[in-house]
This record gives structure tokens, sequence and C-alpha cells, in this order.
């Protein structure tokens, strides 16, 4: 009984500045990426359905990473207090290894990988493609702002207009002028009294499309292979634009295939080598990412124990340092995986078994 409350006493210990870590490297990350879209934000009006749909994106994408970050974070924070404070020389003494110390911080690092393997297997892939989605969203709501009045501007869905006067809120236009070569062969000008910008769409936060309703004008075309030119006058003439990728279809990537996708095209079987070669070491990506708090608990019990001695800044340093070289290292196995130099099951483990030699090197020096 004595030894399972100590062993609760440590598993929360760690659990503490884990889940603390978790919300400190969540807050910064958004904090940076807000600073970054703060200004699309607020230029394109974005509405507050869609943003909260983007931050809850961002944060899904980021936990694959944030995760054993945090954890290891946790176990150099409650090792290097525990042992600053001789709580581990006083477990020691009560006859209790470090082994036996430790496993509840080693069950603590299982389901968080548990769960790292779940965010990297289908979670993560759903929110970079939702994220994507999002923000193709609120950029394309740049065509309401894009015409300004008294100025000749480019950038409403590539024709050339001119507007006296325009009202953002409401999306109204006088005298209104607007040339449209999109067909060089035939290129248009349109000369109206008045326009309107009808937003189409069917829920709250998908744009679809917009309308450009023109009233009391005239249009005027040439026709240059036949020399001609024709006029129309109108009473209303409305003008459709689908908004472009609104139905988020972008280029593929593997990181935004799901678990289930991502098998299965490793299976086809025309598959060309290259790209076969990428799907497999974004697998294995995905597998030994979720592996790395497993390996991270040895040297965060291992540093924690011996090195640091309670020093916050030394447990911050530890931690930056080796996940600094845990994610350059991957980078570089990723690059050998890509190119065939080894096989992506191999290359993408060599990060994890440098951190499992040093961390099993400073985990049995503490264990004295």
């Amino acid at each position: 009984m004595r030894i399972k409350k100590i062993q609760l006493y440590v598993f929360k210990e760690v659990l503490n500045p884990f889940l603390g870590g978790v919300f400190f490297f969540a807050f910064v990350f958004l904090l940076f990426q807000m600073l970054r879209l703060a200004e699309e934000l607020i230029v394109n009006n974005a509405p507050f359905g869609l943003v909260l749909k983007l931050l809850w994106t961002l944060i899904v994408n980021f936990l694959p990473l944030g995760l054993p970050l945090a954890f290891l974070l946790g176990v150099l924070f409650a090792f290097s207090r525990l042992s600053g404070d001789s709580e581990i020389v006083a477990m020691k003494a009560g006859g209790m290894s470090l082994s036996s110390i430790s496993k509840p911080v080693f069950a603590l690092a299982f389901l968080v990988s548990l769960l790292s393997l779940f965010l990297n297997l289908d979670w993560s892939p759903w929110s970079e493609v939702a994220s994507r989605q999002v923000l193709m969203k609120i950029g394309n709501r740049k065509f309401m702002s894009s015409v300004s009045e008294g100025t000749f501007s480019s950038g409403f869905f590539n024709l050339i207009m001119f507007t006296e006067r325009v009202n953002h809120r409401v999306g109204k236009m006088e005298k209104v002028f607007i040339f449209d070569e999109r067909d060089q062969k035939h290129p248009l000008t349109v000369v109206a009294k008045n326009g309107e910008l009808i937003r189409v769409q069917s829920n709250e936060d998908d744009l679809g499309g917009v309308v450009l309703q023109l009233q009391n004008g005239s249009i005027h075309q040439s026709d240059i292979q036949k020399n001609s030119y024709n006029l129309a006058n109108f009473d209303t003439y409305q003008i459709y634009f689908d908004i472009p990728d609104s139905s988020g279809k972008f280029g593929y990537r593997p990181k935004m295939l799901g678990f289930k996708e991502l098998q299965a095209k490793r299976a086809a079987p025309d598959l060309a080598e290259g790209e076969r070669r990428e799907l497999a070491t974004e697998f294995w990506r995905r597998i030994t990412v979720a592996m790395a708090p497993l390996f991270f608990v040895l040297m965060g019990i291992g540093f924690g124990t011996v090195k640091t001695r309670g020093t916050r800044s030394s447990v911050l340093l530890v931690a930056f340092i080796t996940m600094g070289l845990y994610w350059q290292t991957q980078v570089s196995t990723i690059w050998l995986s890509d190119h065939g130099t080894l096989p992506a099951w191999l290359a993408l483990q060599i990060p994890n078994l440098l951190v499992a030699l040093l961390g099993g090197f400073m985990f049995k020096r503490a264990a004295w």
C-alpha cells in the first residue's frame, strides 16, 4: 500500500506539468498563428464560427508534435524537483528502486503514445484538410473588399472594374464600369448605373459563389476576328462567379490522407516507385512519432535525476535541445527514406533509437 501511494504521488507529479505543458505550448502555438493570420481574419471579416473552427483544427494539427514535447517537459520537471528536494534519495533509502518509482511514468508514457497514435493516424490528417478548407473560405472573402471607389482594380475575379461609389457594408455600387477579357477573342465592356454583390451560399460558413447584379446599363462587345462591334442595353444583368476551391479541393499530399486512405493508396499496383516511398515514409513517420514518448521517458528520468538538480532553466534547456535534435534528425531520415537510401521502417526509427540509447545510459546512471 505504501509503494502504491508513492507511485500515485509520482504519477501526479508528472501529470500536472505534462498537462500544463500541453496548454502552454498550445497557447504559444496559437498565439503565433493568430498573429500571422490576424490581419487576414480582420480584413476579410471572417465569421466567428469559421474562426472557432480554424482554432480547433490548428490545435488538433499541433498536438502530434506538442504531446511528446509536453510529456518530456513534464518528466524532466517532476524528476528534477523530486531529485532537488532529495525525495528520490528518500524513496531509494526506503527500499524502492528507480524502476519501481518510474512504473507509473512508463504507464503514462504508454497512454500518451496511444493518444498520439490516434492523432497521427486519422485526426491530424483530418485537421490538415479542415484547416486548409477554412483558410480558403476566409481568404475567398477578399472579393468583398477588392473593389475601391474611384479606382480601377483588377482583383475582382480577374476583371478590371471601376465604380464611382461603393458601399462595402451592403455590397452596392453606383456608376459601374467593367472590362472583361477572360475570352480574349470576345472582350466585353459593361457599363451600368447601379450594381450589387449578392452572396450565394447554402449554410453559414459556405461561401459558394457571388452574383454581380447590374442595373440600367449596356454591354459592348468586340469581335476581333470579324472586326465587328455589338451593343446591347439591359435593365438587369447578372454575372455569376464561382468562388475558386470553395469545395475544399486542393493538391494532394500524403499527410492529408487518413490511415485507411493511406494504406489503400500504398497497395495500389500501378503506383510509381517515388510515390510509394513517399507514402511509406509518411506511414512510418506517424508510427515513430507516436512511439517517441516511450523513449522520452528514459531521457526525462535520467536527465531530470542526474543533470538538472531542480533548476527550471536547465529543464527547459534540456527539453528544447532534445526536441530540436530529435526533429532535425527526423527531417534527415525522411530525406533518406524518400530517396530510397534506407528502407522507411528503418530510417524513421533512427531518432527513437538514438533517444533510447542516450536515455537508457542516463537512466542507468540514475539507478544507483
